[in-house]
């Protein structure tokens, strides 16, 4: 039965935060303004130096499983790019919404190092 538009789903993504600890999350559609909010709400890491305008690199975060079909912004781009440890599979949490296109997926904050 598809969700109503009045009743936002329950999803759930796994994050393993810097020092190695994995935690399974759950949050509701647009529950919080990005993904940077869920993780130092939900998890208290301290990421989000900039408050989520893609400036700092504190919330670089790995996909490690699943994907995205939001492109990387310019500022997104262009901070990632001044990162020594980007990957490939590297974003700012800051700059991923919370609602269904992540549910399932997991992601490893990496940080600005």
């Amino acid at each position: 039965m598809p969700e109503s538009p009045l009743t936002d789903g329950d999803y759930s993504i796994t994050v393993i935060l810097i020092n190695g600890e994995k935690h399974v999350v759950s949050f509701r559609r647009h529950a919080y303004n990005n993904l940077m909010e869920l993780i130092v709400n939900e998890l208290y890491e301290n990421i989000g130096d900039c408050k989520g305008r893609a400036w700092c690199g504190t919330c670089h975060l790995e996909i490690v499983s699943g994907n995205l079909d939001e492109p990387k912004g310019r500022d997104e781009a262009t901070t990632l790019g001044n990162l020594s440890n980007q990957l490939a599979s590297s974003r700012l949490a800051c700059q991923i919404m919370t609602d269904q296109q992540i549910d399932g997926m997991v992601f490893r904050v990496l940080g600005d190092a």
